[in-house]
């Protein structure tokens, strides 16, 4: 007799970072926290560097009220690293590192640009690290954003497939993702620049469980839009892995999801989440701002 499955329990433990420099409230149980009393511009050093401590142990966390300019988003993404060279876009005008993310009101898309479940360019050697995300303009209902933590994920698989995943490694390409959109949308996707395009197709290898560089955790860095393959297997025997390993991380347990509204901004970590952004806001204008910081190669 087979169980049926039901929700992951225990382990829980997104319990508020403490912090002196701001407040933080978690948002749900599986991950994610509000940081409050605190403008990001105005942050210290030495909050900086909590703000650090507290996206890695909730994995994402966003402010209300901050309405930055394209200076001040782009002056405050400067102090958690260097940039990360974007795969996709060439930034705004006089911000080179400040990427548009706009969909107007009267686009209609069978398909949207972050709508599967996906971590920030894994086809890249090394992927960015944090993706820092800010709201100018939006609907009056649909276009949140969804995340859902790695970590947890891993540690609520057995010892014995935790086991057997730390010795894969894991081929991450846009190839998929680029005939998955010409054929919805009827027209090639490109990166707009011929060596990123032949990065993006070539892809990366990378561990499927990898640890994270500050604080050792362990997380399944697999994605249901860019992991085409398991490195050293057939299809037909990664598919059934990649299938059952994105099944499981995206239980509703292990995710949160935030309701955006203008002024906010939100960051979150690649190396512990997968996100995606529902394609449900037809007929209103969302337009948002993003920076990412530079990463490691993921061991």
């Amino acid at each position: 007799m087979w169980e049926v499955r039901v929700t992951p329990a225990g382990d829980f433990d997104n319990h508020p970072f403490k912090s002196n420099h701001f407040g933080v409230e978690p948002l749900a149980a599986a991950m994610g926290a509000e940081i409050t009393g605190v403008r990001l511009p105005e942050l210290s050093e030495e909050g900086i560097e909590s703000l650090k401590q507290a996206l890695w142990k909730h994995k994402m966390v966003y402010l209300k009220d901050q309405n930055l300019s394209h200076a001040e988003h782009e002056e405050f993404a400067s102090r958690l690293g260097p940039f990360a060279v974007d795969a996709y876009t060439q930034g705004v005008p006089g911000h080179r590192e400040v990427h548009p993310i706009i969909k107007e009101a009267d686009v209609v898309t069978p398909s949207l640009f972050g709508g599967g479940w996906h971590t920030d360019s894994p086809f890249l050697p090394e992927p960015p690290s944090v993706t820092t995300l800010r709201q100018v303009e939006g609907p009056p209902y649909g276009g949140d954003t969804a995340w859902t933590n790695m970590a947890l994920a891993f540690r609520h698989l057995s010892k014995t497939y935790q086991d057997m995943l730390r010795g894969l490694r894991v081929h991450m390409s846009a190839a998929n993702n680029f005939a998955t959109q010409q054929k919805l949308r009827g027209e090639a996707i490109g990166f707009g620049d011929a060596s990123k395009q032949e990065q993006g197709l070539k892809g990366s290898i990378h561990p499927l469980v990898r640890k994270h560089p500050f604080t050792g955790e362990e997380s399944l860095y697999v994605c249901d839009t860019y992991t085409v393959g398991i490195e050293g297997m057939t299809t037909h025997e990664a598919k059934p892995i990649v299938d059952y390993l994105i099944q499981h991380a995206t239980q509703q347990a292990f995710t949160c999801r935030l309701r955006w509204q203008p002024g906010m901004v939100c960051m979150w970590d690649n190396r512990a989440t997968m996100h995606l952004g529902p394609n449900d806001y037809d007929g209103f204008r969302r337009e948002m701002y993003r920076t990412t910081t530079a990463g490691e190669v993921p061991v």
